[in-house]
């Protein structure tokens, strides 16, 4: 493999409710499986926050989400692996999920309950600032995506626990050539990590950078489970750049 590789979406037991490794076990993990770099997206959305901001201090709200990040952040400073800042945002209308990149500390505080918009509002605010990917968009019980609300997709979720359907993300994306089409592990617990990711040409420090390298198209899919998806990945490109 030539290249460096991040995986883009990745959870912590500190933050994400769901999350059953912690930060500094999740870095450790992806070292040990030759990684140069993750993204930590734990989960943001109105029930998470209805269980912490019993404040309603928007800045404590943060301390508590950053927890996750910061601790992957510390460990991976020490073992020699990017760590960056992204999230899984939900909205109030369904339970479908939004990656985003493009963000760090500071436009998260700066933007206080942006996951009680709509995703097409969402979309419409930010899109000029973040990026936007459809977390595994047709796992069994999604609703229907919001086509016009999303930068792009995974077209491989290769977390091992659900019934993901690859191949309709994939179709998705053939309906729409101008999405960005990434694979990643949706880490949460044991078995879960190190299972797809990203290949960039050159190492990342942080979700901006990270963002640029997708929007430039300077990636290359990785899942050893799904060839098939990763070749029709790379046709799709082919055919794009005629």
């Amino acid at each position: 493999m030539n290249g460096y590789l991040y995986d883009p979406h990745t959870h912590t037991a500190e933050t994400s409710k769901c999350g059953h490794l912690f930060a500094a076990d999740v870095v450790d993990r992806y070292v040990r499986n030759g990684f140069s770099g993750l993204v930590v997206t734990d989960h943001l959305h109105p029930e998470y926050l209805s269980r912490i901001d019993t404040q309603h201090n928007w800045d404590m709200v943060m301390d508590h989400y950053l927890s996750g990040y910061h601790a992957s952040k510390k460990r991976g400073d020490e073992v020699g692996l990017d760590v960056m800042l992204g999230a899984e945002f939900r909205f109030p209308e369904n339970d479908n999920d939004y990656l985003v990149y493009g963000i760090d500390e500071q436009w998260l505080r700066s933007n206080p309950y942006a996951c009680c918009m709509s995703a097409q509002e969402f979309y419409d605010k930010f899109h000029n600032e973040v990026l936007i990917i459809h977390a595994h968009p047709f796992r069994a019980g999604s609703a229907p995506v919001q086509e016009t609300a999303i930068h792009g997709a995974e077209i491989i979720n290769d977390n091992p626990r659900h019934e993901n359907n690859n191949d309709k993300a994939l179709a998705m994306c053939r309906r729409h050539p101008e999405y960005f089409r990434l694979a990643g592990s949706d880490t949460h617990r044991d078995g879960d990590e190190a299972r797809a990711g990203v290949i960039l040409p050159e190492r990342v420090k942080d979700s901006r950078a990270y963002k640029h390298m997708i929007e430039t198209m300077q990636f290359q899919l990785w899942c050893p489970e799904f060839p098939d998806i990763l070749a029709a990945d790379a046709e799709m490109r082919k055919e794009n750049n005629k």
